[in-house]
């Protein structure tokens, strides 16, 4: 799916970083997304989900809002600042939903919400979007490429075009002018006779 300067391009599948104080609950989210065939990290902070995310370079990352210390809100705001990880897909995993809370995620660069305790349904259908996203971004970067390249190539045809033009023209020039000659020697000769 994603290429090798893509995030989290080792292994073609969609990456996660899960990153919550709550280990049980990291760790099983963890295991259910193994399951559905994702690779995955957990960290347990802020400061060492910071870490593993610039080590890592997920695709996603699922960070709880109201961590200790550094909670998901300023996580979200250093991730969006690693190079690399700017388009990162950021999604909030929150019991919070008050309009000072959503408010909050918003200015953090939050993608996409997740009230807790979340569905599994709800979780994996996010994911499943989500790999639609990076592949057909990834589709469409591939093709802005290319049409940049198809753009160089037609235009240095063009100005090969344009080269062969203007010998073309130069040659008929000539020609012209030679016929001019010819035409005067054949008046004169016609005036001779």
């Amino acid at each position: 799916m994603a290429g090798a300067d893509q995030p989290g391009g080792k292994s073609g599948r969609l990456s996660v970083l899960i990153v919550d104080d709550n280990r049980d609950l990291a760790d099983s989210l963890g295991v259910l997304m193994r399951l559905w065939g994702y690779d995955v990290c957990v960290a347990y902070d802020g400061v060492d989900g910071l870490r593993t995310a610039q080590e890592q370079r997920p695709h996603c990352l699922l960070l709880d809002v109201g961590m200790p210390g550094m909670d998901g809100c300023t996580l979200a705001r250093h991730v969006r600042l690693v190079p690399g990880l700017e388009r990162a897909k950021l999604v909030a995993h929150t019991a919070f939903s008050n309009d000072e809370y959503v408010r909050m995620m918003d200015e953090a660069g939050f993608d996409y919400r997740l009230t807790k305790p979340v569905s599994p349904v709800e979780l994996e259908g996010l994911l499943r979007m989500l790999e639609q996203v990076i592949r057909l971004t990834a589709q469409t970067e591939e093709l802005a490429r290319r049409n940049v390249e198809l753009a160089g190539e037609t235009k240095d045809l063009l100005d090969e075009v344009k080269q062969d033009v203007k010998e073309l023209k130069e040659d008929v020039k000539e020609i012209k002018e030679g016929l001019e000659e010819v035409r005067e020697k054949v008046d004169r000769l016609e005036d001779d006779e």
